[in-house]
């Protein structure tokens, strides 16, 4: 059997939904990107990953799912390996993106965050950490005491109608943050990349967490005090109907009748 060595590898989670990869080439760009800033050399090149990709989801018969991809390596005998399998879709009630959610902070910061490693021991323990509060999400604070991301989501905020997001350098960039930031200038919605102190929690009008699986998801608390007026606020709202009808353009114009 090959010998892994450590949490030396990447990986991409990529929303399947009625036969359709959702941003599949930016999921493999972005797996690229992690490989390169690690120096994992890929087998293949993007192309035939995807190819694999698709032939995974048909050897499964799959029309929903989260496909998981993983790059793996060296092993003592050989270079990086890749694995693709498809999971259950992960599922949120609608209420939440009504309601909206709460999080909770936690004082760590991963190793290289621009890279999607296998080295996720922090985000692990700050969705235990949220867990054990009855929350949805944890937040990472790191030494600055600036809020970064969560432990599977990016973080924005509304403040005075701007929507803020912490630095490129400082996080790992979600492919859908990077869908929502478009949506942002389209919309003519200023933006603003820069640090996040949790002490300035008091002075957020809004925020919501966005991630493959969640898309856009409103949130309303952090460590159980209210952000604004606890609850999705106007900017949010926007963001979310602009995203969700997006998402649907891209299935309908696989599947029309839809």
């Amino acid at each position: 059997n090959p010998v892994i060595f450590g949490a030396f590898g990447v990986y991409e989670s990529i929303q399947l939904f009625r036969g359709v990869t959702f941003l599949l080439d930016d999921h493999l760009e972005r797996l690229a990107e992690s490989a390169a800033a690690i120096e994992l050399e890929l087998p293949v090149d993007l192309a035939a990953i995807a190819a694999w990709t698709h032939e995974a989801i048909a050897a499964n018969g799959c029309q929903d799912a989260l496909i998981r991809l993983f790059a793996l390596g060296p092993t003592v005998h050989a270079g990086a390996e890749v694995f693709i399998w498809p999971e259950s879709p992960r599922m949120f009630a609608p209420e939440m993106f009504e309601q909206g959610v709460g999080a909770v902070s936690y004082h760590g910061e991963r190793a290289l965050p621009h890279a999607k490693s296998l080295n996720t021991l922090v985000n692990h323990l700050a969705r235990v950490r949220a867990l054990q509060a009855g929350e949805h999400e944890g937040l990472l604070v790191d030494r600055l005491g600036c809020i970064t991301e969560g432990s599977s989501s990016n973080l924005f905020v509304v403040q005075a109608g701007t929507l803020v997001t912490p630095p490129a350098a400082d996080v790992l960039a979600g492919v859908t943050q990077e869908e929502v930031l478009k949506l942002a200038a389209q919309l003519a919605i200023p933006v603003e990349r820069r640090p996040l102190p949790l002490s300035e929690l008091s002075r957020w009008d809004e925020a919501f967490l966005t991630s493959t699986s969640r898309h856009i998801l409103p949130l309303v608390r952090l460590d159980g005090q209210s952000i604004g007026a606890g609850r999705s606020g106007p900017v949010t709202k926007t963001l979310l109907g602009a995203f969700e009808a997006l998402f649907s353009d891209i299935i309908r114009s696989v599947h029309p009748s839809l």
